[in-house]
């Protein structure tokens, strides 16, 4: 009987830690020997109106052309043609395990989509064709080409932009939080900080500095990147200390389409990009209710004087701390 119960409890076992690597497998980088170029929420000001950058994007070497792999195996849910949309030609994937991965920008899509996609201009000229697809009669294997990279859409240079989203598409999540990031090519990186804004007024950021405030508590926004080869990106998690108190915390992991278009609720008003210039002012307060915001205990605090920390991590596995101090003026 005892003998039994051993073995039940090892099939049991077994059972559980298979399901559990069923559950947390990793995907697989969309570009084979790629590095990341851009991150999840960054500012974005192209298009009709400021957005988040809701995804990832993924090098293809300033390249046409190079094949855009399916991340997990699943069946082709959408196909977005269009040149001109912010997104340009894209395939839409959804998986077994419920959530759906976005390639937009490519140049073309593999032999069998192609094929549809040129049925649907034939039928509706040049114009902006969304298809959905209601069966699962396009399977696709995991790592399997659907597309070629290219610069349809609000892309400057040739890339591929990466996104996981749930089944009915309302939350977009942080692609590298499922990405097998062993894949990626490996750079050099770390965290800088390069400016401040307290109370609207810009600082160059000092070690140990002082700065002042006026307000009932220090309005704080921050310009902070992950430098990864020559490419800024942005951050994934700030944790602000009053005195070792925490005090402010956003992580950038997930949210809802619903705010995709109020990137001012997470960035400065001061933050800039165009075609040469991208500075991103991360707002460390707060008095709304924000998905991304996890502790908002700034406007409790009305004391003179702060020392104050900033604990600042990226996807990667890099954090560093950065202090200075800040006095009411």
């Amino acid at each position: 009987m005892e003998i039994k119960l051993v073995q039940k409890l090892i099939i049991q076992f077994i059972l559980i830690l298979f399901l559990s690597i069923s559950t947390f497998a990793l995907y697989r980088v969309p570009v084979d020997n790629s590095y990341v170029t851009a991150t999840f929420l960054e500012f974005r000001s192209t298009g009709k109106i400021p957005h988040f950058h809701s995804g990832v994007d993924f090098s293809t070497f300033l390249k046409e052309g190079i094949p855009i792999l399916a991340a997990e195996e699943g069946f082709l849910r959408r196909l977005e043609i269009d040149v001109d949309n912010i997104y340009g030609n894209t395939v839409v994937l959804e998986h077994p395990d419920g959530y759906r991965t976005l390639y937009a920008h490519l140049a073309n899509f593999n032999e069998e989509f192609e094929k549809i996609a040129n049925m649907l201009r034939d039928e509706f000229g040049d114009k902006r064709i969304v298809v959905e697809f209601l069966s699962e009669n396009f399977k696709v294997s995991k790592g399997e080409v659907i597309g070629f990279s290219g610069r349809t859409g609000e892309a400057a240079q040739a890339h591929c932009h990466f996104e996981v989203r749930d089944k009915e598409e309302k939350v977009i999540f942080d692609p590298l939080e499922f990405i097998d990031k062993s894949m990626l090519r490996p750079v050099q990186m770390g965290i800088i900080l390069k400016s401040l804004i307290i109370d609207g007024q810009e600082f160059n950021y000092t070690e140990n500095g002082t700065y002042t405030f006026t307000g009932p508590y220090p309005k704080i926004a921050v310009e902070a990147y992950t430098e990864l080869a020559k490419n800024l990106l942005g951050v994934k998690e700030i944790k602000v200390y009053f005195s070792e108190k925490l005090v402010y915390h956003i992580m950038l992991d997930r949210l809802s389409m619903e705010l995709w278009e109020k990137p001012y609720s997470l960035y400065d008003e001061k933050t800039v990009m165009s075609a040469l210039t991208y500075r991103g002012f991360y707002k460390l307060y707060s008095d709304e209710s924000l998905p991304f915001v996890k502790v908002n205990d700034m406007s409790g605090y009305n004391a003179s004087n702060y020392q104050v920390k900033l604990e600042i991590r990226d996807e990667f596995g890099n954090s560093k701390d950065f202090y200075f101090n800040l006095v009411r003026r």
